[in-house]
C-alpha cells in the first residue's frame, strides 16, 4: 500500500470527498459535477478520493472527462481489484488514508449536493467532529433521467427539484447519520473505522453510532437536504443490475 507516499506528494486540501463507485458511474458523473460547481471553493481546496475497480464500469472514463473539463477539481484515484468490489467498508478505510483535507465527506455516488454545501460545512463550529444533512430528497425516475441526460442542471434547478415530486427522508437510521452523506473530521478516522464486511448492510449505521459514542452527538445541518438520484429500486450497493 502506497497511500502514505501518495498523500505526502499533494498539497493539503480543505475538503476531501470520499466516494466508492463500482456500479453507478453515470450517477457518479452527476455527483462529481455537483462537487465541481460548489460556490466559493478556492482552487486546491477540494479533492475527491475515488475508490473504484478499474474496468468494472465506466468510472475511469468519467474521471478523465472531469479532469479535462474541471482541472481545479483534484481527483485522487484509489483503485482496487474486482475481488473487493462489494467490500465497501474496506474500500473506505483504505481510501481514507489518501485524504488530505481537514474534513472528510463520505458520499454515495448517487447523491447530489446543493451549490452552497461547502459553505454550510465551513460554518460548522470548531468543536464539531461529526455532521450530516437534514435529509435527502428521493428523486423520481423522470427527474433523474433529465439530470443524467443533461436536460436539467441541478445547480440551477435545485429549488424546483426540492419542491418537485419525490419523498423527503429525514431521521433515518433512528437518528444516526447514515452512509449517503457522513461529514467527519478526517483525523477521527484514526479512531473510528468502518466495519469491513463482505457486504455493506449496516456498516454505515454502525460507523455513525461509533462516531457518536466516541466524539459526541452529530450536528444536523438545518435545512440542508441533498438529492438522491433514482436507480430503479435496486439496492444501492452490491446490486447485480446496472442502470
Amino acid at each position: 500500500w502506497t497511500g502514505a507516499e501518495a498523500r505526502a506528494e499533494r498539497k493539503p486540501a480543505r475538503y476531501s470527498f470520499l466516494i466508492v463507485c463500482t456500479r453507478y458511474s453515470r450517477r457518479l458523473q452527476a455527483a462529481l459535477l455537483s462537487i465541481a460547481k460548489q460556490r466559493g471553493a478556492a482552487p486546491g481546496a477540494v479533492e475527491v478520493v475515488l475508490a473504484y475497480v478499474p474496468g468494472f464500469d465506466t468510472t475511469e472514463d468519467v474521471i478523465r472527462s472531469m479532469e479535462v473539463a474541471y482541472p481545479d477539481l483534484r481527483i485522487v484515484r484509489s483503485p482496487f481489484s474486482e475481488a473487493n468490489a462489494r467490500e465497501k467498508g474496506f474500500l473506505i478505510n483504505e481510501s481514507s488514508r489518501l485524504a488530505t483535507g481537514e474534513w472528510l465527506i463520505l458520499l454515495d455516488a448517487d447523491i447530489l449536493l446543493p451549490p452552497d454545501f461547502l459553505e454550510r460545512i465551513e460554518a460548522l463550529p470548531e468543536a464539531c467532529c461529526f455532521a450530516a444533512p437534514d435529509g435527502r430528497k428521493m428523486l423520481e425516475e423522470e427527474a433523474t433521467a433529465d439530470i443524467l441526460l443533461g436536460r436539467t442542471d441541478p445547480a440551477v434547478a435545485w429549488p424546483a427539484l426540492l419542491e418537485g415530486p419525490g419523498e423527503v427522508r429525514t431521521d433515518e437510521g433512528r437518528g444516526v447519520p447514515i452512509g449517503y452523506c457522513q461529514i467527519v473530521r478526517t483525523r477521527c478516522m484514526k479512531d473510528v473505522r468502518y466495519d469491513e464486511y463482505g457486504h455493506f448492510e449496516g456498516a454505515d449505521w454502525q460507523f455513525g453510532k461509533d462516531m457518536i459514542e466516541r466524539f459526541g452527538p452529530a450536528t444536523r445541518i438545518e435545512g440542508l437536504v441533498l438529492l438522491h438520484l433514482h436507480h430503479g429500486g435496486s439496492q444501492w450497493y452490491g446490486t447485480q443490475r446496472h442502470y
